[in-house]
């Protein structure tokens, strides 16, 4: 009969415990960094748009509007192309006349759309140097929290394998809170790290 180690297992698992711990750590993403970055600077960009058509250009246009319609009442329509020229505006007439809650509603806009790209611009100020970290006892939330391993309560992974979406969930000293684990805002591969080790704490924790 042919002799049977069944020591190997216990063997490689003190093995495995006596290697030394891993540390992660998971920095924003340039892709994110990038894209939210972007999104600041459109919205800057579109809210300067509106204002320059309700303060400069639309405001230019009615005063053409008004030339025009003053040198037709007074039959001068002929004097119209070089009086034009003069001003350096175009000899055709604006399309159409903008009312004052026209101009104000460009001027709304714009002021809505910058305070957006304001608000847009602080939080990638605010998240562009998170990271997520681990070491032998804790994990580092992206708000720079330590939390104890002992201290995470549970693990939201309903929208993990289609979104790379993690919550972790935890409670110090009767204070509950939780943060998201994100692989596509977090470098990848630092964060399934980290989300491997907590798993493996939450089952030593049940045994």
């Amino acid at each position: 009969m042919p002799c049977v180690d069944f020591t190997w297992p216990f063997v490689a698992a003190r093995f495995l415990c006596s290697l030394p711990f891993m540390s992660a750590e998971a920095r924003i993403t340039p892709i994110w960094r990038k894209q939210k970055l972007f999104v600041a600077v459109f919205l800057f960009a579109i809210s300067g748009w509106f204002f320059w058509d309700g303060k400069v250009n639309w405001p230019r246009s009615n005063e053409r509007w008004l030339a025009e319609t003053e040198y037709e009442k007074s039959g001068r329509e002929a004097e119209w192309p070089a009086y034009a020229a003069s001003r350096g505006w175009a000899a055709e007439k604006p399309h159409k006349f903008y009312a004052p809650g026209d101009i104000n509603f460009q001027l709304y806009v714009s002021a809505a759309l910058c305070f957006g790209a304001i608000v847009a611009l602080i939080y990638w100020l605010v998240q562009k140097n998170r990271v997520v970290r681990t070491d032998e006892e804790a994990v580092f939330a992206p708000s720079g929290v330590r939390i104890p391993f002992g201290a995470i309560t549970g693990l939201g992974k309903k929208k993990w394998d289609n979104k790379g979406l993690a919550t972790v969930r935890y409670e110090i000293d009767g204070r509950k809170g939780e943060f998201i684990l994100d692989d596509y805002k977090f470098d990848r591969d630092a964060t399934h790290q980290i989300l491997g080790e907590i798993e493996e704490r939450l089952l030593r924790s049940d045994q």
